[in-house]
C-alpha cells in the first residue's frame, strides 16, 4: 500500500515533504501536466494530478542526479562540454553496443579550438563576403574582453559562452539583454562586451549557418519562392493575401517608401547541404560517418538499422551508392506539437527532422547530429498540404541523390562527391497519411493494398471492418 501523504516514510523528512509539495505546486501553475521526477518515471511521464506525483516520490524517491529542477520551473545551470543530462543514455557505455564501437570507445566531443577553426577557414577567403567575416571574427578572437585582461578572456569566446548559456537555460532576449548590461557595469571601463542580445548575435553571426525565411499562403496552397511566385502579393490558388491586413490600412503612400508588411504565414528553412559540409569539415565527425561500414558488427543481433534486411536490400539495389561509405542515409521524422506543453489547439508547430543513420547508435540521436531542415508554424496544422513545405527539402535531396555535391573530407584530406538518400520515415499513423498524400482510413485504410483493401461495410452500425487479417500471420501462428 502506498503511504499517505501525511505519514512520513523511512528516510523522508518533513523538509523533503514540504520541498516536494512546493516544487510540484509551482510546476502545476505553469502547465496542466507535470513531469514526475521519481526514480522510475525519470521525468518521462507526465501526470495531471499532483497527488500522484507526491505518492510516487514518497514511495520511490527522487531520480539520481536531479539537483537542478529544470523540468519544473527552476532556472538551470550551463552544462560543461563533457557533461550531459542524466537521462541522455550514453550508448557507448552500454554492453549491448560494446563490440560495435570505434577505437577505444571514447565519446566524440569537440575540443575548444576557436583559433584553430578560424585558421582552418582561411582556405575559403576567395569569397569577398566570407573574407570580411573571417577578418572580423579573427579580430574579435584576439581582442581582450577588457583592458589589461589577465585571464585570457576574449570578446568572441566570452560572447559565445554567454549565448550558449542563454540557449541552454531558455533565457529570453529581454532577460539576456538586462544581464549583459549588468555584467558590463561590473567590468572595467572600456570593455568590449556587447550590450544587447542583438549585438551579441552579430558578433557570432558568421559562425552560424544559413537560415531562410519563406512566406507561405495562410491556407497552405503555395510557398512564395522562385521567379514566378516570390513577388506575388496574393495566392494564385485561393487568392488569399500574402500579408496580414491591418485595420485602417490605407496602403502605400505615393512618394514614400513602401511599408514593411507582416507575412500571414512563415516557414523557416535550414538548408542541409551547408550543414553536411560542416559535418565533414570536422575530422572526428567525418571519421564517424564511415562507422556503419567499417566498424559495425555483423552477426544475427538487431541493434541498429544497419542490421536490418532493408539496409542490405539497398546495398544490393544501389551498388554504386554503397561504394563510398560516406554517402548519407537519412531518416525523416515529423509530427505536430504544441510548444511549452500547452494543451491548446490555437497554434500548431510541425518540426521536420533528419537523423543520419551512418553514425553509430550512441551519436545518431544526439541533438548536435540531428538536423531540422524545416519548421512549420501556424494556427492550424498543414495536413495533406505538408508537401508544399517540403519542396525545398525535396529539391536538396534530389540534388544529393542524382548529381551529388562536392565536399571536403577532413579525415581523408580529399575532395569527394557526396550523395544521400532518404532511407526511412518515422511518424505516427495520422502523420503517415499526410506524408504519403493518401487516406489511411475508411475504404483505403491499408497503405500497401490501397484500392484492393479487403473491407466490409456494416450498414446498420455504419462502420468499416477489415477482413482476412489472419493471412498476414506466420503459418505457425494460424493454428
Amino acid at each position: 500500500m502506498l503511504p499517505a501523504i501525511g505519514s512520513v516514510p523511512v528516510g523522508v523528512t518533513n523538509r523533503d515533504q514540504s520541498g516536494v509539495r512546493g516544487s510540484i505546486a509551482k510546476s502545476h501553475m505553469d502547465s496542466g501536466f507535470i513531469p514526475c521526477p521519481c526514480f522510475d518515471c525519470k521525468n518521462q511521464k507526465e501526470y495531471s494530478s499532483s497527488r500522484d506525483i507526491q505518492l510516487h516520490l514518497m514511495k520511490r524517491g527522487f531520480m539520481p542526479n536531479y539537483v537542478c529542477w529544470t523540468k519544473h520551473g527552476e532556472s538551470g545551470v550551463m552544462l560543461e562540454d563533457d557533461e550531459e543530462e542524466f537521462h541522455n543514455v550514453d550508448y557507448a557505455e552500454h554492453p549491448f553496443f560494446a563490440d560495435t564501437m570505434m577505437g577505444d570507445g571514447e565519446d566524440v566531443e569537440d575540443t575548444d579550438a576557436l583559433g584553430a577553426m578560424l585558421q582552418a577557414a582561411e582556405k575559403y577567403r576567395d569569397n569577398e563576403n566570407v573574407r570580411k567575416k573571417l577578418e572580423r571574427m579573427m579580430e574579435d578572437h584576439k581582442t581582450p574582453l577588457y583592458p589589461d585582461c589577465k585571464g585570457g578572456h576574449k570578446k568572441l569566446r566570452s560572447t559565445l559562452e554567454l549565448l550558449q548559456w542563454k540557449a541552454t537555460n531558455c533565457i529570453s532576449d529581454k532577460a539576456f539583454t538586462q544581464l549583459l548590461k549588468l555584467i558590463k557595469e561590473f567590468l572595467l571601463e572600456g570593455n568590449k562586451l556587447p550590450e544587447t542580445t542583438y549585438e551579441a548575435k552579430e558578433v557570432v553571426c558568421p559562425i552560424g549557418l544559413e537560415v531562410q525565411k519563406k512566406h507561405s499562403c495562410p491556407n497552405d496552397c503555395i510557398l512564395y519562392r522562385g521567379k514566378e511566385l516570390e513577388d506575388l502579393k496574393a495566392c494564385l490558388v485561393c487568392k488569399a493575401s500574402r500579408y496580414k491586413i491591418r485595420r485602417n490600412d490605407s496602403g502605400d503612400v505615393e512618394g514614400e517608401p513602401p511599408r514593411k508588411r507582416i507575412p500571414a504565414k512563415v516557414m523557416w528553412y535550414f538548408p542541409i547541404i551547408p550543414r553536411l559540409k560542416r559535418l565533414f569539415q570536422n575530422k572526428e565527425h567525418a571519421k564517424m560517418v564511415r562507422w556503419h561500414k567499417e566498424q559495425s558488427k555483423e552477426d544475427d543481433m538487431l541493434r541498429y538499422p544497419t542490421d536490418r534486411s532493408q539496409w542490405r536490400k539497398v546495398d544490393r539495389m544501389y551498388s554504386q551508392f554503397v561504394e563510398d561509405a560516406r554517402n548519407i542515409r537519412f531518416g525523416l521524422s515529423t509530427d505536430g506539437m504544441n510548444p511549452f506543453s500547452e494543451m491548446s489547439s490555437s497554434h500548431s508547430t510541425w518540426p521536420v527532422t533528419l537523423c543520419i543513420y551512418n553514425l553509430p547508435p550512441w551519436l545518431c540521436l544526439k541533438p548536435k547530429f540531428i538536423m531540422m531542415p524545416a519548421l512549420i508554424q501556424g494556427l492550424k496544422q498543414p495536413g495533406n498540404h505538408i508537401d508544399v513545405y517540403l519542396q525545398p527539402l525535396v529539391e536538396e535531396l534530389l540534388e544529393l541523390w542524382s548529381t551529388g555535391v562536392r565536399m571536403w573530407d577532413e579525415y581523408k584530406q580529399e575532395d569527394f562527391d557526396l550523395h544521400a538518400m532518404l532511407f526511412v520515415t518515422i511518424n505516427d499513423w495520422p502523420a503517415l497519411s499526410n506524408l504519403l498524400g493518401q487516406s489511411n482510413k475508411g475504404f483505403r485504410a491499408c497503405t500497401h493494398y490501397l484500392d484492393d483493401t479487403d473491407i466490409m461495410y456494416l450498414k446498420h452500425c455504419r462502420k468499416v471492418v477489415y477482413m482476412g487479417n489472419r493471412r498476414f500471420l506466420f503459418f505457425a501462428n494460424t493454428c
